[in-house]
């Protein structure tokens, strides 16, 4: 009988399996019931969030933060203090945008670091995928990434993405994380706060 920690596991492998940087192979999966004396929800495990039976729609970042812990240990790599840097129309059919960002965040073993990216954005609101490329620098090192997510807005108007991404550095500083896979989850709500947590795939 599999246990929980590996139900856990199950479930993040289809949660990530249809992102194209990580080698996975996607398992049949179905959802969990959440029943209070209030009312009844669902959480969909493809996509972390709960619909009511009113069938108001809203992400439950912490619960599926809980759940990368559990499967995946503590994050290994966390930016906070993103700001925009650029945005650009790339096409109205279909609505695309090519949108840079500067963060601050810490990686554990590196330290903290600088976070330079761009990512073109295909939107079919509420849905968006992305497509991105960056730098991660600490001082003189740098180490490169390639990434994908997607994800979508809530009622409230809170987007959660879920995304992979791929590093790679020839830099000694850097060298821990080269040829390495991360598995991130983006928050940013209604108000403009955001959060980027990371966990290694080893």
């Amino acid at each position: 009988m599999m246990n929980s920690k590996n139900k856990l596991l199950r479930c993040f492998v289809i949660v990530f399996a249809s992102l194209p940087l990580l080698p996975i192979t996607a398992l049949s999966g179905g959802t969990i019931q959440i029943a209070n004396e209030a009312h009844a929800s669902v959480i969909d495990q493809n996509s972390s969030s709960i619909r009511s039976e009113n069938n108001t729609f809203f992400h439950d970042p912490e619960s599926t933060v809980d759940a990368m812990i559990t499967a995946f240990g503590e994050p290994f790599y966390e930016l906070t203090d993103s700001v925009d840097t650029g945005k650009e129309v790339v096409s109205i059919n279909p609505q695309l945008t090519k949108d840079s960002y500067k963060a601050e965040g810490n990686m554990i073993g590196i330290g903290n670091v600088t976070e330079y990216g761009t990512y073109v954005s295909t939107y079919s609101l509420p849905s968006i995928s992305s497509a991105g490329k960056g730098m991660i620098v600490k001082g003189d090192s740098v180490a490169t990434f390639t990434a994908a997510d997607t994800g979508e807005y809530d009622d409230e108007g809170n987007l959660l993405l879920k995304g992979s991404m791929f590093f790679e550095s020839d830099i000694k500083e850097m060298k821990s994380i080269d040829g390495k896979v991360g598995l991130y989850l983006y928050w940013k709500d209604s108000n403009g706060t955001d959060w980027t947590k990371t966990w290694l795939w080893k």
